[in-house]
């Protein structure tokens, strides 16, 4: 059975980073100890409002089993009252700005908080690693992020925008232009300010460590996408590591079953070195 059809383990805390049906995470935490490392969790499904957190636990509980903490996002969604844009965005930015406050009742480590996020959910983690960018004019600046970004992890995602658009008649991906337009109300023509404020390609350099792991059957997200992040990052000075995984597709990187996840740990444990 797949990731979407196992039921994962509960996470240890469920708690609201705001006042909305949608505004809560999931914390998972090792065993006691010394501080640790978090894992700032997003989920994907092309920002639906059909699709929500679930499966992400099975890799957040992995995680967990491995001594790293994880703080699993919801999020308002497409199809939710006030869900796109801005509200998808401003969630995210409050529920990554809450790990602050988890800190002062629960023993993470500060200093090597990564974000990490699935399909439409790697938009939104390198969204919140280039926030520090976004123009004092749009709706979702903030003077200073709360707390610092380590690294960024990207397992099959849609990093970028431009590009998602920009690959979406290739192969089988025509879909997903219109999943990009349905979240920012229109495309970049339409509305370029939203892009070049929630458009991680907009937002470079990240200025942490980047990893894009993607399944090479992968049947959602164009293959020439991490590979065109990771050349114009290195050109702009970035550190961007890409894995391909042989024989794997859109959710073997998120399923601890399967033989992408060594990939996976891999590329986080070289992350927190």
């Amino acid at each position: 059975m797949d990731v979407l059809g196992r039921t994962p383990a509960v996470a240890d805390h469920r708690i609201h980073y705001g006042p909305g049906e949608f505004q809560f995470g999931d914390l998972r935490l090792p065993a006691p100890g010394r501080p640790a490392p978090l894992v700032v969790f997003v989920h994907g499904g092309w920002w639906k409002s059909e699709y929500d957190l679930t499966y992400g636990g099975h890799l957040c509980h992995a995680l967990k089993a491995d001594g790293i903490a994880t703080w699993s996002l919801e999020y308002r969604r497409v199809g939710d009252a006030g869900g796109g844009w801005p509200g998808t965005f401003q969630d995210v930015a409050a529920g990554f700005d809450y790990v602050a406050t988890l800190a002062k009742s629960y023993p993470l480590d500060l200093s090597r908080v990564i974000v990490m996020g699935h399909s439409a959910g790697g938009h939104l983690a390198f969204w919140l690693a280039g926030r520090h960018h976004i123009p004092e004019s749009s709706p979702l600046y903030l003077p200073r992020p709360i707390v610092p970004v380590h690294g960024a992890i990207s397992l099959a995602g849609a990093v970028d925008l431009r590009l998602t658009i920009e690959l979406a008649g290739y192969f089988t991906f025509a879909h997903d232009k219109q999943e990009v337009y349905d979240l920012m109300g229109g495309s970049p023509k339409v509305h370029p300010d939203r892009y070049a404020a929630g458009d991680p390609g907009e937002l470079v350099p990240l200025n942490v460590p980047q990893a894009l792991v993607q399944g090479a059957e992968d049947s959602q997200i164009p293959p020439q996408l991490p590979a065109r992040w990771a050349e114009r990052g290195r050109r702009l000075g970035e550190q961007v590591t890409v894995r391909m995984v042989p024989n794997a597709g859109h959710f073997e990187v998120v399923d601890p079953e399967s033989a992408a996840w060594q990939v996976v740990r891999a590329s986080l444990r070289d992350m927190l070195k």
